[in-house]
């Protein structure tokens, strides 16, 4: 892997939407009463509704999200500084989700992959050991026993996305659980 290769940086940051798949995912919490669980959250928009929810269920969830994009990460680092709580639950990470590894991250109870094949650049295999396929393994590997793995079919990705997840289900990795809204739910086997 190169050492020069620059890392690739999300130029947008995206703003609150009503077909947001992180409004979903709050209600899934809601809903589900998933408290105090352990959740890695894969994109956090500018809006970070994830973590600006989450302080205020009782106990909250300890969220670790990760963003690529500035707009996202200095609109964090705002909200923290005005929310210092927050901080204490919700921790973003200013980096390539490619570049993560199994012995940095934490056991979860529940991973979103929203954004999967979405964001994935060719060049980036010169410094990031992970694609998309190996970003769900890597997430499987930090999986608590009973977890559940999150993605979003309506993705501008849901195609390709899609084919690799049902492709760990027919390989025995993944088991469907249900669909919540637009949000496709699964467990370990």
């Amino acid at each position: 892997m190169s050492h020069t290769a620059k890392l690739y940086v999300y130029r947008r940051s995206w703003p609150l939407t009503d077909w947001c798949p992180d409004v979903q995912f709050c209600d899934f919490i809601h809903d589900n009463d998933i408290r105090d669980q352990v959740i890695f959250h894969f994109g956090t928009g500018e809006h970070h509704i994830v973590g600006r929810r989450n302080i205020n269920l009782q106990p909250p969830n300890h969220v670790l999200a990760v963003t690529a994009s500035k707009g996202e990460y200095s609109a964090y680092i705002k909200h923290i500084i005005d929310n210092p709580r927050t901080g204490n639950y919700y921790k973003v990470l200013f980096l390539d989700i490619y570049t993560l590894s199994e012995r940095i991250l934490p056991r979860f109870d529940v991973v979103t992959l929203f954004h999967l094949c979405e964001f994935y650049e060719k060049q980036s295999y010169r410094y990031a050991p992970l694609d998309d396929r190996g970003l769900i393994d890597l997430f499987i590997s930090r999986l608590q026993p009973n977890g559940q793995i999150l993605f979003y079919r309506d993705s501008i990705a849901a195609e390709e996305m899609l084919s690799i997840v049902n492709a760990y289900v027919d390989a025995g990795k993944l088991v469907f659980a249900q669909a919540y809204k637009e949000l496709l739910v699964y467990r370990l086997p």
